[in-house]
C-alpha cells in the first residue's frame, strides 16, 4: 500500500536541488531486498519543470532529441544536448493538455507540457531552459514540493507497450516507461490522490531502491550520477535505443554530431547490466540480484580492466547495489557484439576486474540483454569495388 502522509518538515523544491547528492551504495549499508514481482516507487530523486504558453512546443522542439507533436497527448523520453552532442539531462516530457492538472492550475486551453528531471540537477535545467527561452511566449517554472510526485508501478505478468499510455484515466498524467522491456509505468500524482492508487495498480509501495535493482537489471541508467553532464554522447547511454532520439526530426541544439554518428559512426562503448562476484570464484552464468553475496568496497567510476597481466582498461563501473550494477563497457572487448568492421576480440573465458577500496580485486561480468542486442546495429559491409 502507497505510504500515507507524514509530518516531516516542508523541503521546497529549490533547496533540494542545493542539496549534495549521495546516490545509495551498496558498499557503505548492507544490500537491499530483492524488488518485489509487482510495486510501486515514489521516486523522490526526480522533479518536474512546467512549460505553459503557445509557444511552448516550439520552443521543447529546437531543445530536445525526440519529436514535440503538439497535437499529440502521449508522454516520452527525451535528452537535452550541448552543442557538441554530449548528454546534459535525461528527461521524460509529458504534455498536460486535457488532464486534470491543467486544468485546475494552467486554467487555459493553451498547450503544456511537465518535463522529469534529476531534482538535484533541477536548478541547471532550468537555467539551461531559461538562456534558450529569450522571448518565447510561454511560463516556466519549477514545480513546487507537493504539487505532483513522480511514481514507477510495474507488474511482472503484465506487458504495458508503447500503445499504452499508462494513465489510470484520461485525465491522469502518465506514460509507458519504454526504455526497456519491464518498466512499466510512471504516474504523475497529487498527494491527496495516492491513497487510492493501490488498489487500481494492485500494488504495494517498494522503496526507492527496488525501481534502481530493476533498473540496473535491464541496463537503464538515469540520472546525473549515472549519465554526467557533458560527458558523453547518448548513445553511449543508450539514449538512442531506449526510444529517446527521433532520427528524422527537424534541427535542435545537438542535432548535428548525434545524426552524424547514427548514420557513418560506431559505437564501441554503451552502458550494459554488470554483475560483480569474488574474484577468485568462476563468473556467474546470468544476471541475478544476490544481496547475501559477500564484496568488497568498489567506488563509482572504477576503471574495469582485462584480468591478466597487462591489467588494460576496458570501461567503467558506472553504478552498483550489491552485487549488480551498470557499466560503461567496450563492446567488442567485454562482449560478443560485433559494432565494427574490425570484429568482437571477446572470448567467453575472458575475465575482466575493478579494484576495491581494501586493494582487493572484485569480479566483473557483462551481459547484454536481449532488448538491447536486438537494437544495436551490425557493421555496415563496404564493398570492394574491383
Amino acid at each position: 500500500m502507497f505510504a500515507k502522509p507524514t509530518s516531516a518538515p516542508y523541503i521546497c523544491a529549490r533547496c533540494l536541488t542545493r542539496q549534495r547528492r549521495r546516490p545509495y551504495s551498496s558498499q557503505t549499508s548492507a544490500p537491499p531486498p530483492p524488488p518485489p514481482p509487482s510495486g510501486a516507487t515514489k521516486l523522490s530523486n526526480r522533479c518536474l519543470i512546467s512549460l505553459h504558453g503557445e509557444e511552448a512546443p516550439k520552443f521543447l522542439q529546437g531543445l530536445i532529441t525526440n519529436n514535440v507533436r503538439p497535437d499529440s497527448r502521449a508522454g516520452f523520453y527525451a535528452a537535452f544536448l550541448t552543442a557538441p552532442g554530449k548528454v546534459l539531462h535525461d528527461v521524460f516530457v509529458y504534455p498536460t493538455l486535457g488532464s486534470t492538472w491543467h486544468n485546475d492550475v494552467n486554467i487555459s486551453d493553451e498547450q503544456g507540457f511537465l518535463v522529469e528531471a534529476d531534482a538535484f540537477e533541477a536548478q541547471a535545467l532550468l537555467k539551461h531552459m531559461k538562456k534558450h527561452k529569450l522571448r518565447s511566449k510561454f511560463k516556466l517554472r519549477l514545480l513546487e514540493q507537493g504539487e505532483l510526485d513522480v511514481w514507477s508501478a510495474w507488474k511482472e505478468d503484465e506487458r504495458w507497450t508503447a500503445h499504452t499510455q499508462g494513465s489510470l484515466d484520461d485525465r491522469t498524467l502518465g506514460l509507458t516507461d519504454c526504455r526497456a522491456p519491464g518498466m512499466g509505468r510512471r504516474l504523475l500524482l497529487p498527494p491527496s490522490s495516492q491513497q487510492g492508487v493501490s488498489s487500481e495498480l494492485e500494488a504495494d509501495e517498494a522503496p526507492l531502491s527496488a525501481y534502481t535493482i530493476r533498473r540496473y537489471m535491464r541496463g537503464v541508467p538515469e540520472g546525473q550520477h549515472e549519465i554526467p553532464r557533458d560527458d558523453s554522447l547518448p548513445m553511449n547511454c543508450n539514449i538512442d535505443i531506449m526510444g529517446g532520439i527521433d532520427f528524422k526530426k527537424g534541427c535542435y541544439l545537438g542535432q548535428e554530431l548525434t545524426i552524424r554518428t547514427h548514420h557513418t559512426g560506431v559505437v564501441r562503448r554503451r552502458m550494459l547490466p554488470v554483475a560483480l562476484y569474488p574474484q577468485e570464484e568462476q563468473p556467474p552464468d546470468k544476471l541475478q540480484y544476490e544481496p547475501d553475496m559477500q564484496l568488497g568496497q568498489v567506488e563509482s567510476g572504477t576503471e574495469i580492466r582485462r584480468d591478466d597481466k597487462r591489467k588494460r582498461s576496458t570501461g567503467k563501473l558506472i553504478a552498483s547495489v550489491g552485487n549488480i550494477g551498470l557499466g560503461m563497457c567496450r563492446l567488442e572487448q567485454m562482449s560478443d557484439l560485433v559494432v565494427s568492421g574490425e570484429g568482437s576480440s571477446f572470448t567467453p573465458d575472458d575475465r575482466f576486474v575493478v579494484q576495491g577500496q581494501d586493494g582487493q580485486e572484485v569480479g566483473v561480468k557483462a551481459f547484454v540483454p536481449d532488448w538491447l542486442r536486438g537494437r544495436v546495429r551490425a557493421p555496415k559491409m563496404q564493398k570492394r569495388v574491383e
